[in-house]
């Protein structure tokens, strides 16, 4: 395991593009921290938005990221260069980041740089997005279409080329067709998620809400067709493949839902809120409470990674390294 301190704050987001690639990660200290896997060394700051980020995705060297301030801002990453930051880092042999065969050796080690002596990337950003009336939660974008989950009870639908919204779908009239209930207004939006997690495939999209359902939606007509419900509580996080979508909750459960039947496959529950989960054809990997709960979808079997002293906010993995961020404000570097 390797330790990513300088945050001040909750890392509440963070995506990798690979073993040997980019690390970005935000915090409640209002920063988005770049940093290079090669060398654990950070690169800089990404300036811009005039609150914490709360969601992104990184594909290849296209990052995405949704903030507090409402905004979404798109940035290329393609002009990095990694070797910059070796002499400008602490001495990089005590955060040794070197090939063993095909895998990323993530020894144990500590990266620290403070903010007052990192460079402002300044030639990384190209577009703002504006649109939301409220914070931005959730997103993802593949090729050139972007969609975005917001407090402002929307989903939108973006053309990154653009920049222009070209859908709107409207949360509260699909809840008010469908029968999840009203117990989602109970929670306060200042500390929890309308939207907590989306992801769509062609003209497939699919969305989990604050009333616990998962909603399935054509992208051709913006309406919603399907409503998936056995959460209790408001949903966190979602993923899908062809056959299942993958949920985590409030209610401290995981479920696999057959997209086939719309029924759930399997339960998973836990001792505290899943915040952050995703998912590959052998695994699901989990942060809830203060571990790491890898999941065997063969076995059927739970392992555990340890070593945050708080409550895990978000996990992403990449081939063979597994990146978790968590309350305690660091990041941490997991080779699986």
């Amino acid at each position: 395991m390797h330790t990513f301190d300088g945050h001040d704050g909750v890392v509440t987001s963070l995506d990798l593009n690979g073993p040997y690639g980019t690390l970005v990660t935000a915090s409640k200290d209002n920063t988005i921290r770049v940093w290079d896997l090669s060398t654990f060394n950070c690169l800089g700051l990404l300036p811009g938005h005039k609150d914490y980020v709360g969601c992104m995705q990184l594909t290849q060297n296209t990052l995405v990221t949704g903030s507090r301030d409402n905004s979404i801002m798109i940035w290329d990453l393609a002009n990095l260069m990694h070797v910059q930051a070796i002499s400008e880092s602490l001495d990089s042999s005590n955060y040794p980041g070197k090939a063993n065969g095909d895998r990323l050796d993530v020894s144990e080690g500590r990266s620290r740089r403070s903010t007052d002596t990192l460079t402002t990337l300044d030639n990384c950003w190209t577009s703002t997005l504006h649109g939301h009336s409220a914070p931005v939660t959730c997103l993802y974008h593949e090729n050139e279409k972007l969609l975005s989950g917001a407090n402002d009870k929307t989903i939108k639908e973006w053309d990154m080329v653009t920049g222009h919204c070209v859908l709107t779908m409207d949360l509260l009239w699909a809840m008010s067709t469908s029968d999840s209930g009203s117990g989602w207004m109970d929670y306060d939006l200042q500390e929890h998620s309308f939207v907590g997690g989306l992801q769509f495939w062609e003209y497939a999209l699919c969305s989990g809400t604050i009333d616990g359902a998962l909603r399935m939606w054509d992208l051709r007509t913006g309406q919603s067709h399907r409503t998936l419900v056995g959460h209790t509580a408001p949903v966190t996080s979602i993923q899908f493949d062809e056959y299942h979508v993958v949920s985590g909750s409030m209610d401290k459960s995981v479920r696999i839902w057959d997209l086939r039947t719309g029924g759930i496959q399997e339960i998973m529950q836990y001792e505290d809120v899943v915040n952050s989960l995703q998912f590959d054809t052998g695994k699901i990997v989990v942060g809830s409470g203060t571990s790491l709960k890898i999941y065997d979808r063969v076995s059927r079997q739970h392992s555990y990674y340890t070593g945050h002293t708080n409550v895990v906010e978000c996990v992403r993995f990449s081939d063979s390294v597994l990146a978790s961020g968590g309350q305690d404000s660091t990041v941490r570097l997991w080779s699986r």
